[in-house]
């Protein structure tokens, strides 16, 4: 039976991104870590000996930057200290790599997307990190993305790894999430929904998943695989302050067919209301035979008559976040 409870990352020990921006930028006082900072119009080249590029030795955050601010810019930062710790990556100054992700906002378009990249640098033949490694980090500024209506879904093919010391991380093997968007592009639908091999939800492709049922808020545990999101976080922190009821924990696809209001969420997107998932469109290798039996061919419509109020909160949690 799922328990509520309250998610915390890494405690963060940075300042508030607004006191970071009063501070010049000075790359030369970055000490043991090699800043680059590139667009979609420029070129990098990468070492061939980088730890991420063979190994997907390596962490990124991304980022929805509005009039050169960067939304949850705090839950960001944590989750970057927390995903380094434990991947045992040690980053002498993080004040420098902050204080670098700010005036790139600064810098940026008036919407756009920021992607920090961490790789654990240069290293030699073998997954052995040598003692010279310095991790590199790598900013990036993209155009924001197409706004997009109502999802529609379906089931991924295939199950995602469970592995308990990479699960919530956002680390830099994502061949899984790649080959699950590529189920979604070849059927012509938003995204699909992302089991385990226990055919337990965990998320989607690219956003982590919520819904509504029993007038109490649901969302998947991620003790053995899937990512953390910033937004998901910044949900569960909400869900806490204003006491709502809220329940992390294992759930069956028939849990979130069965709801009345879904939505999937991600720090660039925010709140992604679902319209329907369509479970016709899985060949159902993926689902237990209860399962295919129970669900058959069925597609489920969602009014997501909770979304409003639940926007509302979102906009006053924000700009009680902001002020702090």
């Amino acid at each position: 039976m799922p328990n509520k409870h309250y998610l915390s990352y890494f405690k963060c020990t940075v300042n508030h991104f607004r006191t970071i921006v009063e501070y010049p930028l000075v790359f030369a006082n970055v000490v043991n870590m090699k800043l680059e900072i590139y667009s979609d119009t420029a070129t990098t080249l990468i070492p061939s000996n980088d730890r991420a590029f063979n190994y997907g030795d390596g962490f990124f955050t991304t980022m929805c930057c509005l009039d050169q601010q960067i939304h949850l810019f705090d839950l960001h930062i944590q989750r970057l200290q927390s995903d380094a710790k434990r991947l045992f990556v040690e980053i002498s100054d993080w004040s420098g790599l902050i204080k670098a992700i700010q005036n790139t906002a600064m810098s940026a378009p008036r919407q756009c997307v920021i992607k920090v990249h961490i790789s654990l640098g240069q290293g030699g033949r073998g997954y052995s990190r040598g003692a010279q490694s310095e991790p590199r980090a790598l900013i990036k500024v993209s155009p924001f993305p197409d706004s997009l209506d109502a999802l529609s879904l379906s089931v991924g093919q295939g199950y995602l790894s469970e592995q308990s010391m990479l699960a919530g991380i956002k680390h830099c093997n994502r061949l899984e999430q790649v080959l699950f968007k590529r189920q979604a592009d070849v059927l012509g639908l938003d995204d699909v929904v992302c089991l385990d091999s226990r055919q337990h939800i965990i998320e989607t492709s690219s956003a982590n998943l919520f819904w509504f049922a029993n007038n109490t808020w649901h969302t998947p545990s991620l003790n053995h695989c899937g990512v953390n999101g910033v937004y998901r976080q910044f949900l569960l922190n909400m869900f806490t302050y204003y006491d709502m009821d809220f329940l992390v924990g294992d759930y069956g696809l028939i849990d979130l067919i069965n709801a009345e209001s879904a939505f999937a969420c991600n720090a660039v997107r925010g709140v992604m209301p679902i319209k329907q998932i369509n479970v016709s469109h899985n060949n159902q290798q993926t689902l237990s035979l209860n399962q295919q039996q129970t669900l058959q061919e069925q597609t489920t419509l969602y009014t997501n008559n909770q979304l409003p109020a639940l926007q509302t909160l979102i906009q006053q949690f924000m700009l009680i976040e902001s002020n702090k």
